[in-house]
């Protein structure tokens, strides 16, 4: 990035892989799969991208990605516990109703750190009730 630069940026970055990879591989693999995007997504790659978007700009929302897709939002880069506005820091950080979508997924460095994550995710009624009821996926024997 340019030491001139002063603003916010927000650009999508996407990986993809087929969904019976990921049913068939650990979380890891997943995890993987995004940490690679985020490095990846480096200061030259943003520059790139800019001057791509000054030639042919485009406004995206995340749920132009498609169906079937899992759209992760946030940065591993903002640490949303250190904002303060004078109460002191936040107990728990929610993304508000932009681009709250099926399958929508906030990641934010975790508030108990050493490399903890907070998730938070936006599901319909029935996929939601589907994880409430999956004793795998809750981490109950």
């Amino acid at each position: 990035m340019q030491e001139s630069y002063f603003g916010n940026l927000i650009q999508a970055i996407f990986t993809v892989t087929g969904a019976r990879l990921i049913l068939s591989s650990p979380a890891e693999f997943g995890a993987g799969l995004i940490r690679g995007a985020i490095e990846a997504h480096d200061a030259e790659a943003i520059g790139k991208r800019n001057e791509e978007w000054e030639r042919k700009p485009v406004i995206f929302g995340y749920k132009d990605a498609g169906v079937n897709c899992v759209a992760v939002g946030s940065s591993p880069r903002f640490q949303v516990y250190e904002v303060d506005f004078g109460w002191g820091s936040p107990e728990s950080v929610r993304s508000g109703l932009n681009n709250r979508f099926d399958g929508m997924v906030y990641l934010y460095p975790g508030k108990s750190g050493g490399g903890s994550i907070d998730v938070e995710i936006s599901l319909e009624a029935k996929a939601m009730e589907k994880l409430e009821n999956d004793k795998d996926f809750l981490l109950e024997s």
